[in-house]
């Protein structure tokens, strides 16, 4: 194991802590908004985050590359284009504020979800400008503890106030505006630090903009059809079906969401390694996706036997049995996650090391292809599985358009990536996904006691498969011994 993969998993270990704490937070506010709402207001609040994440998209111009190109190499560098950075994102903000309101209008939403819509949209700019600039800047730069911290404060106001608006004054409004709160102050925080350490250089002007965007609007197109591609089943299940079944899949996906935490984090940590990495140009880019990958493919499959097993238990306690319907989509979308947790590594990769344009022609075609998909399998979904049968056609189409991104995207990396050894490995994390979905009815009647016994067996069969080998465990063997030194 490298030095900066063993520096990756000691940043990635203080950040999952983290993560860990303001989930058991979160999951109070999770466990009692569908349960205080119930399911119709849960599809209202679920499309008005897919309407805000949809239109975000496009707000941070491709800037992120550059920033992940260009300032792990010379860290001054931020001292030089924040300013601009930060007056660009405010324009974007603004304009895509006014197009997202006219679009509802347009399409005759009604005024409760128009509300809610507008101030997700303005909590997911903040979350946006935070997460891709501000806290990215930061953990470049070194300040992973802090960031921890600053994500713990975020989700504390957040499920403290949102709770005290569920419990007081329900309403969807009141939820959403606690939304944008939490991110608001973290926003107000991080650029008041950057202020105070002299990172942003007040001018008239606007240094480096064309730059930035010379290098950055290529890759922004593909962004924005990476963001758009993730919204598509929401807005599908929107024109075909109810807000009932948004809800119910919306319930799903949650789960999910909790799922994909680790996402960002990973995706922060190792984007700085690479990006070093490539610069240098002495094949250490090749060797650390190959072992960064291998890493993400064992950390999956615990993941995807915890949620296959567990996964109806945990969907009871966080929605209610109002939500029972969406189980059985739940376990449907557990391949998905796991390919979710594979694209966006892979993505970061790409964003590093070749062109925006081609990108993009990878997630033009998915569009068409979950488009075309959605439109064909809905019906036969609701027809063949009744309530709550939408999104299982959605999980069907969603995860064979991620299969097709993730092999696409492979296939562009500059250096070959793709075995026969890791084929298998990718077939040995999935296999248990699609047991259990064979499986679902005949698992739901197991006691919990008893899944708790099957689960440990998720060791021996990832050594049994090869997946997990003895360099691997004499590794984390090693990496432990150090922490405990």
């Amino acid at each position: 194991m490298s030095q900066k993969t063993s520096s990756l998993l000691k940043n990635l270990s203080v950040m999952t802590l983290s993560v860990g704490f303001t989930q058991i937070f979160a999951l109070l506010l999770k466990s009692q908004m569908p349960r205080i709402l119930g399911v119709e207001k849960m599809g209202i609040f679920t499309f008005a985050e897919s309407q805000a994440v949809l239109f975000f998209a496009f707000l941070p111009l491709g800037l992120t590359t550059y920033i992940n190109r260009h300032v792990p190499p010379k860290p001054d560098h931020i001292k030089d284009i924040l300013w601009t950075v930060m007056g660009v994102q405010i324009v974007m903000g603004i304009v895509i504020a006014a197009a997202l309101f006219a679009s509802l209008v347009f399409r005759g939403i009604d005024t409760l979800t128009i509300m809610v819509t507008m101030i997700l949209g303005l909590q997911f700019a903040f979350f946006t400008f935070n997460r891709d600039i501000l806290q990215n800047i930061y953990i470049i730069l070194g300040e992973i503890s802090m960031v921890s911290r600053l994500n713990m404060a975020v989700k504390l106001i957040l499920v403290g106030g949102s709770m005290a608006v569920l419990y007081t004054s329900p309403s969807l409004v009141g939820v959403a505006i606690m939304h944008f709160v939490s991110e608001a102050s973290s926003g107000a925080y991080l650029i008041y630090k950057s202020f105070k350490h002299n990172f942003v250089r007040v001018t008239l002007g606007a240094p480096y903009l064309k730059t930035m965007l010379k290098f950055s609007l290529p890759f922004y197109f593909a962004s924005v059809l990476n963001g758009i591609y993730g919204q598509i089943d929401i807005t599908m299940l929107e024109r075909l079906t109810t807000k009932i079944e948004i809800g119910y899949f919306g319930a799903a996906w949650k789960i999910i969401g909790i799922g994909l935490v680790l996402v960002p984090i990973f995706q922060n940590l190792v984007t700085p390694v690479l990006s070093q990495a490539q610069g240098r140009a002495d094949g250490s880019f090749a060797v650390l996706i190959k072992e960064y990958l291998h890493i993400l493919i064992v950390a999956c499959l615990p993941l995807a036997v915890g949620l296959i097993l567990f996964g109806d238990t945990i969907a009871s306690i966080i929605n209610g049995p109002a939500f029972d319907v969406s189980h059985r989509t739940l376990a449907y979308l557990t391949p998905v996650l796991l390919m979710m947790y594979l694209n966006t590594f892979v993505g970061s990769c790409l964003y590093l090391a070749s062109s925006g344009q081609r990108l993009s022609i990878i997630f033009i075609i998915g569009c068409l292809i979950n488009v075309i998909l959605d439109t064909f399998l809905i019906p036969w979904g609701l027809a063949h599985f009744g309530v709550g049968g939408a999104g299982i056609a959605v999980s069907f189409s969603t995860f064979l358009c991620e299969s097709y991104v993730f092999f696409a995207m492979l296939f562009m990396l500059p250096q070959r990536i793709i075995s026969g050894r890791f084929i298998w490995n990718c077939l040995i994390i999935f296999l248990p996904c699609w047991l259990g979905i064979f499986f679902h009815d005949a698992m739901i009647p197991i006691p919990i006691w008893e899944r708790l016994l099957i689960f440990p067996l998720v060791i021996p069969y990832a050594i049994v498969t090869g997946l997990l080998t003895r360099r691997d465990m004499q590794e984390i063997k090693t990496l432990l011994a150090k922490k405990r030194l």
